[in-house]
């Protein structure tokens, strides 16, 4: 599926845990649910999560885009909590409805009502 955020388009695809051990963030890391490539503007989600896990992941990698997108300074050290409740007061909206869209659609809507 694509999307756009702030005028910048991205992808969402999943991919077996073998692609996203391919771009390691970290070599401590034994496992990803899902990767923000940004040069390459997509979202890799592991294909094997479950619905919900799935989902959780989406909503993170998608604030990591919207971090990207939209916050213009990049001192995060120094992030407080007013920060924090903001970002998400703000991309709430935007970061949902992309999520609503993605599960709503193909295999996602059919898997949720058999449920």
């Amino acid at each position: 599926m694509l999307f756009e955020m702030n005028g910048s388009k991205y992808g969402i695809t999943e991919v077996s845990q073998d692609v996203l051990q391919n771009k390691k963030a970290n070599e401590d890391d034994e496992f990803y649910y899902g990767q923000t490539r940004y040069q390459e503007q997509v979202i890799l989600l592991d294909e094997g999560l479950s619905y919900e896990r799935k989902r959780k992941t989406l909503i993170h990698e998608l604030t990591h885009v919207y971090l990207k997108e939209y916050i213009t300074t990049r001192e995060l050290d120094s992030v407080n909590e007013e920060f924090l409740c903001d970002i998400h007061a703000n991309s709430h909206d935007i970061i949902h409805k992309i999520v609503e869209d993605y599960f709503n659609g193909g295999k996602y809507a059919k898997e949720k009502s058999e449920s």
